[in-house]
């Protein structure tokens, strides 16, 4: 499995990743040639301009020179071939699900770990069957009563043609899972379905929940959620896209309440490439946030731009130091330390950018001005 996958994500870097396929999405691609990445990092000119660029693009601006990021919180023990990364704590015990071998399970004492694998959520795959080279990506796990929900996608790098479904368990334990198959949520040229995420109001009922996925085309839909077993022809909504020509993807959002805001935390940009196919500085994954009073939204960033009409996006956190196109993320309340967290998948250009080379990072998050901040 790990040599098929990587066979897999070396063709993935060759076609500019799951994220950087914009020719068969129908959107430009940029001259990827002009950043320099060697065994020590990032070349000096563009060093330069990454070190004080301000992210003030059509994709979502940013107050702060990118030098001033904080580090990821320390890891130990199983931190890299991490994609996806979504973390559900029970008992004290944290407990990460995340892209790769049938979506790969992992435990630990504490958000640094030491994270330990455990084994597959779907030791036998998925009923889904959309492509004889598929992989099971990007799970998101929910419990609603005594029961675990896990919602994954199903598709191929470059693919429209995916799938989501979903696996039970009344554990969070490998080998504990029942797979059911595709949530049969029809398919349309308007959107993927990948990167599922369902939001509770409430954690002991179905009742408000809300369900969101999506990445390119026209970015990500939502749905109010009947049954969390099937899609029950609930009116999908497109609630975020971008339409500039710099890296126009939008994917992997997650909706987050703090206080009276409801926050949608989403990956933008270029993903996973490789040098010499790196993408221009700017232009790779970050993370970017949009608020809104309703979880429907309409959802703005910080300046009040629009997420779904102005391409609106606030960022939360970039390349900055060794860490490289932060992305994939999510967002908990940690109970043990008492703060929020962002955590995400990231390159660390020292290490390599192959796909067992993706690193588990975290970082707190604050809200004091009403906005998410990465801070020490």
């Amino acid at each position: 499995m790990a040599e098929w996958f990587s066979a897999i994500c070396n063709l993935w870097h060759t076609f500019a990743g799951k994220t950087g396929y914009l020719e068969a999405a129908g959107l430009p691609n940029h001259d990827s040639t002009t950043l320099a990445v060697g065994a020590i990092g990032v070349g000096w000119p563009a060093l330069i301009v990454m070190s004080w660029r301000y992210a003030a693009n059509e994709a979502g601006p940013s107050m702060r020179p990118l030098d001033s990021y904080p580090d990821p919180l320390p890891c130990s023990g199983n931190c890299s071939w991490i994609h996806d990364p979504n973390i559900y704590v029970e008992d004290g015990t944290y407990y990460r699900f995340s892209t790769s071998g049938n979506i790969a399970i992992a435990t630990a004492p504490d958000l640094t770990g030491p994270w330990n694998y455990q084994g597959a959520l779907l030791h036998s795959g998925t009923s889904i069957d959309v492509d004889a080279h598929q992989d099971i990506w990007a799970p998101n796990i929910n419990k609603i009563g005594s029961t675990y929900y896990a919602f994954y996608s199903v598709s191929t790098m470059g693919s429209q043609d995916s799938e989501i479904g979903l696996a039970t368990s009344t554990s969070l334990d490998a080998g504990s899972w029942t797979d059911h198959g595709s949530l049969n949520i029809p398919k349309s040229p308007a959107y993927n379905l990948i990167d599922p995420s369902l939001f509770q109001q409430t954690s002991d009922s179905s009742t408000d929940s809300y369900f969101t996925f999506g990445s390119y085309w026209n970015g990500i839909y939502q749905f109010p959620m009947s049954s969390l077993t099937a899609y029950t022809n609930e009116p999908l909504t497109n609630i975020l896209s971008n339409t500039t020509a710099n890296a126009a993807v939008v994917e992997g959002a997650i909706t987050f309440q703090w206080k009276s805001f409801y926050y949608l935390f989403f990956s933008s940009g270029q993903c996973c490439s490789a040098p010499p196919n790196l993408p221009n500085p700017g232009d790779e994954y970050r993370i970017n946030v949009c608020r809104a009073d309703k979880v429907e939204g309409p959802y703005a960033d910080e300046q009040g731009r629009d997420c779904l009409t102005q391409s609106g996006g606030s960022t939360v956190l970039e390349s900055h130091g060794d860490v490289y196109a932060p992305g994939g993320q999510g967002v908990l309340f940690d109970e043990k330390s008492g703060r929020t967290v962002v955590y995400y998948h990231y390159v660390n250009p020292s290490i390599g950018y192959g796909a067992g080379d993706f690193q588990f990072g975290a970082n707190y998050l604050d809200f004091g001005d009403g906005w998410p901040r990465v801070v020490t």
